[in-house]
């Protein structure tokens, strides 16, 4: 075993042995159009205990549903009532932060924020009633916008802000923050390039050259804990890899987009392969949260390794770690390696295998 400034790196010697033919099954698992026919333990199929759920307290972003009228809204423009009702609150957004107070962020009555900017890929959005039956509405701005009567408040972002707020007003910061985005890179025609109408309260635009409807966008992909399966807990070890994206000792777990034609499992073996050098089984769902950075739906997952030995692409992934509970907590405090913030369903998948919180982290 010898130490990095990333963390533990493990030597050939230190890897489990391979299954022993009594010990697997045949395995075909289709990957980048090969076909892969390997050892599968055959005690994860039956035996291997079943991952967790992740429920709406270790999912920050998944926050609390709020009712948004989307029936009615298919119907009548829920936007102009809102403004007719008096009542109504407004989700600003300022570029993608919103305004807040000591109290947390600020709703102000659409009565009391500037008129919107007419920018057609800038237009207001019925998001919902909260439960206390308050009708809300977005209304975006560019990131340099001006406001009036906003002098005193701070501009805080969605990541910052999703941990300390009430579930309910993060699950609205989520989603006008989607479908803020989706204004914003979609106001034109798909097709022929016309600009769009905003219909349906602002959860779709229509094309006034051949009538077609288009819809916000989602991006399904999947992130996934890879772990093996030693008998022994104390040598059981995650495997976490850092992109070559992210500055410094950061590391996580992998990540990818759910390709046409494949289902999130094929995608789950697919992107471990191409990004690890790794052959994955027993794929378990855990759970999934909206991440609107900008617009993808994170489905959560774990995975057992069934072959230890590993290489990064050298590409998207320029490490590669495999880290038992112990060694992932020593690395984590001493600053070795830093792991996703409390925002990432990744720190919700370690933290699931890990058994306990993991330790704070500056990402």
């Amino acid at each position: 075993m010898a130490a990095s400034n990333s963390g533990v790196v493990l030597t050939p010697s230190t890897l489990p042995s391979e299954p022993s033919a009594e010990a697997v099954h045949t395995a075909r698992v289709g990957v980048r159009g090969r076909v892969y026919s390997g050892a599968v333990i055959s005690s994860q199929d039956p035996a291997t205990p079943p991952a967790p759920p992740l429920g709406p307290e270790d999912l920050p972003f998944a926050g609390r549903p709020f009712d948004r009228d989307a029936v009615e809204r298919e119907h009548r423009d829920l936007v102009a009532a809102a403004e007719e009702s008096g009542s109504a609150r407004v989700l600003v957004l300022r570029g993608s932060h919103v305004p807040t107070t000591p109290d947390g962020p600020f709703l102000p009555l659409l009565t009391e924020v500037p008129a919107t900017t007419g920018d057609p890929a800038r237009p207001d959005v019925y998001l919902g009633r909260t439960a206390d039956g308050t009708r809300v509405v977005l209304r975006t701005f560019p990131e340099d916008a001006q406001l009036p009567g906003f002098g005193a408040v701070a501009w805080q972002g969605l990541r910052s802000l999703a941990t300390t707020v009430a579930p309910e007003l993060t699950a609205l910061l989520v989603t006008g923050q989607a479908i803020a985005l989706w204004h914003r890179d979609h106001p034109r025609c798909p097709r022929c390039g016309a600009l769009t109408e905003v219909v349906r309260s602002g959860w779709a635009r229509r094309c006034p050259e051949d009538d077609s409807l288009h819809f916000p966008r989602t991006d399904p992909a999947i992130i996934v804990a890879v772990v093996d399966d030693h008998p022994d807990p104390a040598q059981q070890r995650i495997l976490l890899g850092r992109s070559s994206l992210w500055s410094g000792n950061r590391y996580s777990t992998f990540a990818g987009f759910v390709e046409p034609g494949k289902s999130a499992e094929q995608a789950v073996v697919r992107e471990v392969d191409e990004e690890a050098g790794v052959v994955v089984d027993t794929v378990q769902y855990q759970g999934s949260q909206p991440w609107p950075f900008p617009r993808s739906l994170m489905l959560g997952y774990r995975a057992v390794a069934h072959t230890a030995r590993v290489h990064a692409d050298g590409e998207e992934i320029l490490d590669v770690q495999w880290f038992t509970r112990e060694q992932l907590l020593h690395a984590a405090r001493r600053g070795d390696v830093i792991l996703p913030s409390r925002v990432s369903i990744a720190h919700a998948l370690i933290a699931s295998w890990l058994g306990q919180e993991l330790p704070e982290t500056a990402w």
